[in-house]
């Protein structure tokens, strides 16, 4: 566990870092005086934080538990790879079909694949949650949204 703990804490620290890079590339708000690249920023400063948390623990030999090897036959690797599958879907999808009928089939195919089988749920959580982000971010934050198929309606 403790090469799999540093590998995994550098990996982190990598993404973190570059997270950082690729948000000092976004403009300032001249309202807000915080921008676009705040809450990027403020999540990658806890990814790195956590993974230097993790890189110690490995190194100081408090690392806990072992590591398997990857079997696909395994649930969750089986479902971790749909995610990985269906957030490459959603983002190659999310510019021309637009964030709400993107983000409401994203999500109701995420509840399915977590084992969520009840259709009521599936109807109603995928939409509201869609629709609750969308109204955050374009009509508070003033931050616009892909609107794709819906570029007319909205």
């Amino acid at each position: 566990m403790k090469i799999a703990d540093i590998v995994g804490g550098l990996v982190g620290i990598l993404i973190g870092l570059y997270a950082i890079w690729e948000g000092t590339k976004m403009p300032t708000d001249v309202v807000m005086k915080i921008g676009p690249s705040f809450f990027p920023n403020f999540l990658a400063g806890f990814l790195i934080l956590f993974s230097v948390v993790l890189v110690i623990n490995a190194v100081r030999g408090k690392s806990k538990g072992t590591v398997e090897p990857m079997r696909l036959a395994d649930k969750g690797v089986q479902r971790g790879l749909i995610t990985l599958a269906a957030s490459l879907v959603f983002c190659v999808i999310l510019e021309p079909v637009g964030f709400i009928p993107s983000s409401i089939a994203f999500l109701a195919f995420m509840m399915v694949v977590m084992g969520k089988r009840k259709p009521i749920p599936i109807l109603i959580a995928p939409p509201l949650i869609t629709v609750s982000v969308w109204l955050v971010f374009e009509k508070i934050l003033n931050l616009s949204m892909p609107a794709g198929l819906l570029a007319d309606m909205l």
